[in-house]
């Protein structure tokens, strides 16, 4: 489970003991494209290739698993390293030139927000609005993430992501050290599996984020949803984009911040 246990010295009222303590597992991980580094992470040991998978098609290196000539761990009996090959390298190419130039825009003049929704606008097209769903059963979906995060019972040290049907079946879940990981993992999943075109609904047990609205927007999923707030970066995407964005999710309550029309009560 990716989980080790350490020695503590535990404070309470009544004094202090040496007790044992779960912590979850976190290691480097290099990404290389084609022999070339191209991304380091920490993440949780595990799913490192559905991992560097789910990264290169949320970064727009990849459109679908027959981009890839392969994906594997490096021959130098490493598990932190992975070598992602692909079959068309002007497309590889393209795509790295383009994040260098935008790098050296950015550096040179000075990054904003509007910048960063424009880039991703050109990039994707708009989400089209094809499902509805009950209110009430995001927190259905909710539930059922909480209920993989296995490792997160034993250390409160993880996030986790689960992918949805557009009838709240669970597609895809992943837990790691770090919240953009998890999504990364999830996505990569589905991208392998070839259901990508099935996800409608993210659940993040973390903050909505910029980087997760742009991951689940180049997912296509319609609904993005997390425990806790949204960032202004993200409604703004979220509403340029066409995603259904909700905040706070608890209780089977939650803010919704853009495009509401997905969701209904009962009457």
């Amino acid at each position: 489970m990716n989980v080790l246990n350490v020695p503590v010295t535990r404070y309470t009222d009544h004094g202090s003991t040496v007790e044992g303590e779960q912590l979850a597992m976190e290691e480097p991980l290099e990404i290389h494209i084609d022999g070339e580094r191209f991304y380091m992470t920490m993440r949780l040991p595990g799913e490192e290739i559905p991992l560097a998978v789910g990264l290169c098609f949320t970064e727009g290196i990849i459109g679908s698993v027959d981009d890839l000539a392969g994906a594997s761990y490096c021959g130098d009996l490493s598990a932190n390293k992975i070598d992602i090959r692909l079959n068309d390298k002007e497309k590889r190419e393209a795509a790295l030139a383009q994040k260098r130039r935008r790098s050296v825009a950015y550096s040179s003049c000075g990054i904003c927000g509007s910048d960063m929704v424009e880039d991703l606008a050109c990039s994707i097209n708009k989400i089209e609005i094809k499902t509805t769903m009950e209110f009430s059963m995001l927190s259905r979906m909710q539930q059922a993430l909480v209920e993989k995060q296995d490792v997160h019972r034993a250390t409160r040290g993880t996030h986790a992501a689960g992918i949805f049907d557009a009838k709240g079946g669970l597609l895809s879940f992943a837990e790691d050290v770090g919240r953009h990981n998890a999504l990364d993992k999830a996505i990569g999943k589905l991208v392998l599996e070839r259901r990508v075109g099935e996800a409608a609904v993210v659940q993040l047990s973390s903050r909505l984020s910029y980087e997760m609205v742009m991951k689940s927007v180049r997912l296509g999923a319609e609904i993005l949803v997390g425990v806790s707030a949204a960032t202004s970066l993200a409604v703004e995407v979220g509403r340029r984009m066409g995603l259904t964005l909700v905040g706070s999710l608890r209780n089977n309550r939650g803010n919704v911040f853009t495009h509401p029309e997905r969701l209904v009560t009962r009457p």
